[in-house]
């Protein structure tokens, strides 16, 4: 029996293609390092602080003592690191004469301290990707870009938050489960998103309603029911248009188009699926909606959301009518686009 009967054809253990990836990205990485991670994380996060912090102390002792005649010297004292008084000097001897590490032992000192820590930044990015992974039985084995890889890991040895680190680990684990997922120019926007467009994107995405592939924030036919009932104001939609989260054009439909039979629409909105049986012939039913752009829909994989029930009748009254039937149920789980959803459907009020 071959590895391909095992894993099935075309399929991966998603440690393995972590570490591919990554050793060839940065250099050498095994499962150890994964182990070590899960068995302690915080333990040996400490350790590798420790170690910068060590190195930066080191630089600053180094001074102290080269400096000792001006600064005093460098002691501990109630629990902190203090540096003591100027000794006193004679009028004739107030000209020290200062030494310090040449320019070439103060560069080396500095590259080694920052590479240190973007060291450490990747090695914490793709532990978030490896705790991502975990319950994976198998991906694909279709390779990674390689420009996707190389601009992905120079942007993650800059990231040292810790929420934005297990972010940009969820990126990497979307992209080896499924490659193309998130494109260059996502990154990117992700990676110079400020904390206002960021809170301002968590906030609108909690109404982003998906069909058809593509995700809508429904207005309604009264422009201020956003704004007055859900607190999404136009400056807020004007703010992730511009940074090209939503699509520009101030006024756009989703249409459920007029059918020679019975249909069905699926809808879904965080945890919720939405089911509307049409009637043949209906007319077509057009809604206003503001329209995610390609990044705004693949941020929206990244991020949990919880959509307002309150919200989700308002869309389900605009469309409802004789022809129309929208009921709801939780989503119970999703495999390759096949929603497995609770029973009975729900009626909405």
């Amino acid at each position: 029996m071959n590895v391909n009967d095992i894993l099935g054809l075309g399929k991966v253990l998603p440690m393995d293609k972590l570490i591919d990836i990554v050793s060839n990205s940065v250099g050498k990485i095994s499962k150890p390092f994964f182990d070590r991670k899960d068995v302690d994380t915080k333990a040996y996060e400490i350790e590798k602080l420790a170690e910068a912090r060590a190195k930066e102390m080191k630089i600053i002792a180094t001074a102290v003592k080269e400096n000792f005649q001006i600064t005093g010297g460098i002691e501990y004292k109630d629990e902190k690191i203090v540096i003591s008084s100027p000794k006193e000097f004679p009028i004739e001897a107030q000209q020290p004469i200062l030494i310090t590490p040449s320019l070439e032992e103060r560069t080396q000192d500095r590259v080694s301290f920052q590479e240190a820590k973007k060291q450490l930044n990747i090695e914490n990015v793709t532990a978030f990707a490896a705790e991502e992974l975990r319950n994976e039985e198998t991906v694909t084995n279709e390779p990674l870009d390689e420009d996707w890889t190389t601009r992905f890991f120079k942007i993650a040895e800059e990231v040292s938050n810790e929420e934005m680190q297990a972010l940009w680990g969820k990126i990497l684990a979307g992209e080896i489960k499924q490659p193309k997922t998130y494109s260059l120019r996502t990154l990117e926007l992700i990676r110079n998103l400020s904390k206002r467009e960021a809170d301002t994107f968590m906030k609108v995405a909690n109404f982003a309603i998906k069909s058809g592939g593509k995700s809508y924030l429904f207005k309604g036919n009264n422009d201020d029911t956003l704004n007055e009932k859900y607190n999404i104001s136009y400056m807020d939609i004007a703010l992730l248009t511009e940074i090209g989260l939503i699509q520009t054009g101030d006024f756009v439909n989703h249409q459920l188009l007029q059918q020679t039979i019975d249909s069905q629409r699926v809808f879904v909105a965080g945890n919720i699926i939405l089911l509307a049986n049409i009637k043949a012939n209906t007319p077509t039913i057009k809604m206003p909606v503001n329209v995610f752009s390609s990044s705004g829909n693949e941020l929206l994989k990244l991020i949990s959301t919880t959509p307002s029930i309150d919200y989700l009748t308002y869309f389900a009254n605009s469309i409802k009518n004789e022809n129309v039937d929208i009921k709801y149920a939780y989503i119970l789980a999703t495999e390759d686009d096949q929603i497995t959803h609770s029973q009975p459907l729900l009626e909405f009020k």
